[in-house]
């Protein structure tokens, strides 16, 4: 094997640990999994609730819960709330095995875009220095699905439109259609991602000078692919649920003024499956325009490239604290703020690039890559301008997954040109993963960071 290979073998190793040590601590509800430890454990007894979402991410995760053979006798009733550790870890198992996998296919992604080993190896360890995705992706939550199934789609796509081999490539093709599919059907924030094929599939048959009618089956079979997808999903759903009497409207809690909707059992014998399809994602819609509720660590979108607001996701129930040593276990969406600062500082020299031939020239990047990079990060970001209701740090990450892409460019510029800088960023980057770890853990901190 090569010295990148080993070195590859080194991140997946470091990810495999980090993701897994400490897994099943705390045994204590943690943020949103008061809300998918629930929906998990109500899949397990086949009366799944409404989440707002479709229904895929939390399918997987009471799959990982069957497959464990847990008992669903924990009520996750809030944040807090103690259960058996055995169970946390089995519910917890499958995001973590995820944020391994998404380095993988990461590392992938970034070798086939830049056709860079090292780049693709520098971005995979600033992916494994993020503590933001580190932490989101050892709970019971669900965005590390979006990320994979996204990521994964982005790369059998660009595996497509370098095929050479007709039969192979049009694999390819209906692979990434699948993938987008299931990243879209985990949340609808996927529809930015796919957003982002399209640009991808446009940017390269423009490249190639491909023929309308190849743009059109393309265009076709991909979107044919993505509505199998997620049809699917909801046909699992109900199947698995064919007894089901009721959609909780989990936003009621939110204001007296929305009324529950409820399935009868009788609307499921009048509706085919197409109209429980329809039906069912009318309600979802309702649901997001209506959760206009108000938290306190919510942001906006221009607030993430600077990480303003962080999100407390848990604290030690014992905790004590004194104004000079705030000794407080604590679990919260923190980022690695020296990934976070260099990518946002990144994203603005990206800009620059754009506007001049002699920076393009100097870092070697191509339009190709200035544009796929530049507005695959806004078609993710901006249509949260239209967004009313609270919106957090987390629905960030598919535009920061492209911003840690660009920083990995410049890093390898760095590393040609200044071998000593480059190393000296590295180190200050792992030592930003490691200010920001007790957050990440849960570990006593004596300093606060939020």
């Amino acid at each position: 094997m090569t010295k990148t290979d080993w070195l590859l073998i080194v991140l997946i190793s470091l990810s495999f640990l980090t993701h897994f040590m400490f897994l099943n601590y705390p045994s204590e509800v943690v943020f949103d999994e008061y809300h998918y430890g629930k929906f998990a454990s109500a899949y397990l007894t086949r009366d799944p609730s409404f989440s707002g979402h479709p229904p895929l991410g939390e399918m997987m995760l009471a799959g990982a819960g069957w497959i464990f053979n847990i008992e669903p006798n924990c009520t996750f009733e809030e944040v807090g709330h103690p259960c058996s550790p055995y169970i946390f870890f089995a519910l917890r198992f499958l995001p973590a095995l995820f944020g391994v996998l998404s380095l993988m296919v990461f590392y992938a992604f970034i070798k086939i875009l830049t056709k860079s080993k090292e780049i693709a190896l520098i971005g995979g360890f600033l992916f494994v220095c993020e503590n933001a995705i580190l932490v989101q992706s050892r709970l019971i939550l669900i965005d590390i699905f979006l990320i994979f199934f996204g990521i994964l789609g982005l790369f059998l796509l660009l595996k497509a439109m370098d095929e050479k081999r007709i039969k192979i490539k049009w694999l390819f093709i209906i692979l990434s259609g699948l993938s987008l599919g299931a990243c879209l059907s985990v949340k609808w924030t996927g529809l930015g991602i796919i957003a982002t094929a399209i640009l991808l599939v446009m940017m390269k048959l423009s490249e190639s000078k491909a023929r309308l009618r190849e743009w059109s089956k393309t265009g076709i079979v991909l979107g044919i692919c993505v509505i199998f997808v997620y049809c699917l999903s909801f046909w699992v759903q109900f199947h698995i649920t064919p007894n089901n009497n009721k959609v909780d409207n989990f936003w009621n809690q939110y204001g007296e003024r929305f009324s529950p909707i409820q399935f009868r059992g009788d609307d499921f014998e009048q509706l085919s499956f197409p109209g429980k399809l329809a039906r069912m994602n009318y309600i979802m819609f309702q649901s997001q325009e209506s959760g206009d509720f108000s938290h306190p660590s919510s942001s906006r979108f221009y607030e993430w490239p600077f990480m303003e607001t962080t999100i407390t996701y848990w604290l030690e129930p014992t905790a004590t604290t004194t104004a000079d040593k705030p000794n407080v276990a604590a679990i919260g969406l923190v980022g690695n703020y020296v990934i976070w600062i260099l990518s946002s500082i990144g994203m603005i020299m990206l800009v620059f690039s754009l506007l001049s031939k002699k920076i393009r020239d100097e870092f070697a990047i191509s339009p190709f890559l200035i544009f796929f990079i530049l507005f695959g990060y806004l078609f993710n970001l901006l249509p949260f301008i239209l967004i009313s209701r609270s919106t957090f740090l987390y629905h960030y990450f598919p535009s920061y997954v492209l911003t840690i892409v660009n920083l990995g460019i410049i890093l390898d510029w760095i590393r040609k040109h200044n071998k000593k800088l480059f190393w000296i960023m590295i180190l200050i980057i792992i030592g930003g993963f490691i200010a920001s770890a007790p957050t990440t853990y849960g570990f006593q901190r004596y300093f606060n960071i939020f």
